[in-house]
């Protein structure tokens, strides 16, 4: 099936995930999805800040409701008119008192109101994920990729199994992808091999390749054999070519970058020399070796790396 090209709505972002996090009253269902009403009944949704917020200010007013209670009572008993100004008086000024000293630690309020209303309702937060997923899933099945994916990519907010990671990773491998695409990498590694995953990490290298970060050299280093028996050395090869981009990355994936240094392009072996040429105290190892005699075999007449005076700046190395 040929790819279609598609284009994903603007990403809402939060400072924190359960932001996302909403209610619908009447179904009493948690959602992180987009949508501004349930898909179920219709109703609108509630964001979670909201609600707490009204849960805070209607015990507020419950309380102070009961202190009202008390002061009638206690108006209503006062056997004197005397001790019904005072009741009234001492009544009034409490009530405002603790009015001001709850507003002034509404935020504390708040704050424990919502860890309480997270844990309480966990339950019901893992069953709403689960419905939105479901949805997902008729979304996929019905052809509708796009919004698949936008309910797929908010729910991995919040569960981050290879379950997720991997049905984003199939979507998103039947598309066609763009540069100006809000795409995603590191966070979609999953725990395992994975044959789809590698296929579109490749996509990644090709369109972004600063996206292609520690993590995802680490795992082709990691399932190097897997990869090779099912794309062959080229994959390998490109990770170890990424792996150029940073000293950090050199130094700690230098066995890996040895193993296809012979396999690297002429430019790839070329920001190498810049590298070593830039950090001559650099105990660059036998990785260092090995790119001098590739130099000297492959590259010598080549006027790009005489400039760098390998023999010169990396004299250490043959003799370590």
């Amino acid at each position: 099936m040929a790819k279609k090209a598609f284009q994903f709505s603007k990403r809402y972002r939060t400072t924190f995930h359960f932001q996302k996090l909403k209610m619908c009253k009447k179904c009493n269902r948690y959602s992180v999805l987009n949508e501004e009403s349930c898909p179920k009944c219709g109703t609108p949704f509630i964001g979670i800040e909201i609600l707490t917020k009204k849960i805070v200010k209607n015990r507020l007013l419950n309380e102070i409701l009961w202190i009202l209670i008390f002061v009638c009572i206690g108006i209503i008993a006062s056997p004197t008119v005397q001790t019904l100004y005072y009741t009234l008086i001492s009544g009034s000024t409490f009530c405002m008192g603790y009015i001001v000293l709850t507003l002034s630690f509404f935020k504390t309020e708040y704050v424990t109101e919502l860890k309480k209303l997270l844990r309480v309702d966990l339950r019901k937060i893992k069953a709403g994920l689960h419905y939105d997923s479901e949805l997902a899933k008729e979304d996929t099945k019905a052809g509708r990729l796009v919004s698949a994916y936008e309910k797929l990519r908010e729910i991995g907010e919040f569960i981050h199994a290879d379950q997720v990671k991997i049905r984003r990773i199939m979507i998103l491998n039947d598309i066609i992808l763009r540069t100006d695409m809000d795409l995603e990498l590191e966070s979609l590694i999953p725990s395992r091999y994975d044959k789809d995953f590698v296929n579109y990490a490749l996509e990644i290298l090709k369109l972004k390749r600063n996206l292609f970060t520690k993590k995802c050299i680490a795992y082709f280093v990691t399932h190097r054999l897997e990869i090779i028996r099912d794309f062959g050395v080229t994959p390998l090869i490109a990770a170890a070519g990424t792996a150029l981009r940073m000293k950090l990355y050199i130094l700690e994936f230098s066995g890996f970058i040895e193993d296809f240094l012979e396999y690297l392009p002429k430019d790839r072996i070329l920001r190498l020399c810049q590298m070593m040429y830039a950090n001559p105290d650099v105990n660059w190892g036998s990785l260092g070796e090995k790119t001098q005699r590739l130099v000297a075999v492959k590259y010598h007449y080549d006027p790009d790396f005489k400039r760098f005076a390998l023999e010169e700046r990396i004299p250490d190395y043959a003799q370590t």
